[in-house]
């Protein structure tokens, strides 16, 4: 897994490619050898004579480099909150471990390793303008490609405790459950307490147990290593009308 790291000043200050691209919300990436790691910073620093611009500057070592106001990292994400304000104590232990934090030159340095860099630009594209760059086109390759990326967010939201993220990830996902994905988005729901996804899962599987069963390698691995969630799967499977009923009650309540 690539390692990615993190830089972030204050708010006021502030898949791999071959060849570099930059996006309009501060991001820039450049190929690197196997050897190197990605490295990413998110953050930015101004010049002397532009204390008011909220864009920043570019600065460009050995990697790819991401540019994110501290605000917005704090407004958008709990995780992130947490750890620059040094509050993080309450964190998961795995996703801390996944996150070190680091001071270079005034300025705080967050590596993460969790996540591929492709998958951060699209968290920091979200944080900025509340959607990502996904193309959900039709094809095979474009559909594989689509929820391949979707995971990722899937993943990321949940790890960094982004609220937004979640819920628009799960509305990209939940119209492309299936046989085959369908165990590992289900895993991530209870993972991360993703309520929309969960309940979409459970439905799915209602319908569609038998099949899903059948895949007897994936079935027996995720039975192995997750018996409450397979509880959960069979019994509502066995009490399908009032799981059911149960989730339309809250929709109905939501209507008034």
């Amino acid at each position: 897994m690539e390692s990615t790291t993190t830089q972030s000043q204050n708010g006021n200050s502030d898949w791999h490619s071959q060849q570099k691209r930059e996006t309009n919300i501060f991001l820039a990436e450049r190929q690197l050898t196997t050897e190197i790691p990605y490295n990413f910073v998110l953050g930015s620093r101004l010049s002397a004579a532009q204390p008011n611009n909220q864009q920043g500057q570019w600065c460009i070592t050995s990697g790819t480099y991401m540019a994110v106001h501290r605000c917005v990292l704090a407004a958008r994400s709990n995780t992130f909150s947490a750890i620059m304000s040094g509050n993080n104590s309450r964190l998961d232990p795995d996703i801390k471990k996944g996150l070190e934090t680091s001071v270079r030159n005034n300025k705080l340095e967050i590596s993460i390793d969790k996540t591929l860099p492709e998958i951060m630009k699209q968290v920091i594209i979200f944080m900025y303008t509340a959607k990502c760059e996904l193309n959900e086109r039709n094809g095979t390759f474009s559909i594989i490609l689509f929820c391949h990326q979707s995971y990722g967010l899937l993943d990321a939201a949940g790890r960094y405790d982004i609220k937004s993220l979640k819920e628009y990830t799960s509305q990209l996902l939940v119209n492309h459950i299936n046989i085959n994905n369908v165990l590992k988005l289900i895993e991530s729901a209870y993972v991360y307490n993703n309520l929309l996804l969960k309940h979409k899962c459970i439905d799915y599987f209602i319908d569609n147990g038998k099949e899903v069963m059948d895949t007897n390698e994936s079935w027996g691995r995720f039975a192995n290593n997750y018996k409450g969630i397979v509880a959960d799967l069979l019994y509502w499977t066995v009490h399908k009308d009032e799981y059911r009923q149960e989730i339309a009650q809250p929709q109905l309540h939501s209507q008034w």
